[in-house]
């Protein structure tokens, strides 16, 4: 599949107005089954695709291993995997640390670069003020049925056992919204070792009430990286590589990012 699709209404949950319209891009959508997971597609043969909505400041391995995971678990349960997107947040979240979103998304394009089905949606980093993940969800899944008018396709939430926890902080997300993302969307939840998301989900009402709408994926390797370490490393001149791609660190060093010294000569990027 080729090109890019536009956004249209929402059926059950209207887009804000005032949204620009930012093409969502298809050119990696297709079956990843391949001739093993093929057989065990499921009678249904739904179609999939995962949403990552998150700072990427920057993209490492581990937001690339989460797709990996996401996908081996739902070609495992017989569900057609077509792809996955990343969708940095927009500049307005108001992040410390939050470098500008123009860079977020170049990041995660070369960082997704190498991936045969990782694609990068700059929908939600482009619109003129912060969008909530309902309603980036909203906007792949009207994309999509726009594309794929014979046969519907199913948006899941990718995300981490703390982005599924933050859902029950007081105050964090509106409760009709992750009520809707629950049973509208489902999310796929990844964990790190040391997290028990199950308990989690057992201990708290909201959580359990959509436990069917929500597949727990064990990461059985360890890896313990994340942007806010990476961040740290660069900042006091550490070597980040082999924790983000080659390519995003070579754009990190082109642009100056993450460090107060224009002149880089003593960081250590590679």
């Amino acid at each position: 599949m080729e090109g890019c699709v536009g956004l249209v209404g929402s059926a059950h949950n209207e887009l804000p107005s005032g949204v620009l319209d930012v093409p969502l891009p298809l050119d990696k959508l297709s079956s990843q089954c391949g001739s093993q997971n093929c057989s065990r597609l499921n009678e249904q043969g739904t179609k999939i695709v995962v949403v990552s909505t998150g700072s990427f400041n920057p993209p490492t391995y581990m937001h690339l291993r989460m797709f990996e995971l996401a996908k081996d678990a739902l070609l495992s349960e017989g569900y057609d995997f077509l792809g996955g997107y990343m969708s940095p947040v927009n500049d307005s979240y108001g992040k410390q640390n939050l470098v500008l979103a123009e860079h977020r998304i170049e990041m995660c394009k070369v960082a997704s670069s190498t991936s045969s089905f990782i694609m990068v949606d700059p929908w939600e980093a482009r619109q003129p003020t912060y969008q909530r993940t309902l309603h980036v969800l909203d906007r792949v899944q009207d994309a999509l049925n726009n594309t794929f008018t014979s046969e519907k396709v199913k948006v899941m939430l990718l995300c981490g056992a703390d982005l599924l926890e933050s859902f029950i902080t007081p105050g964090v997300w509106i409760p009709e919204q992750v009520q809707a993302i629950f049973e509208i969307y489902g999310v796929i939840c990844i964990c790190r070792g040391g997290q028990d998301t199950r308990n989690v989900i057992f201990e708290n009402d909201l959580l359990y009430n959509n436990k069917k709408n929500i597949k727990v994926v064990d990461e059985q390797i360890a890896n313990d990286i994340s942007s806010t370490k990476v961040r740290r490393n660069l900042e006091r001149g550490l070597s980040v590589k082999y924790l983000i791609p080659d390519e995003v660190i070579k754009y990190i060093k082109e642009h100056y990012l993450y460090t107060h010294i224009k002149e880089c000569t003593n960081t250590k990027f590679g």
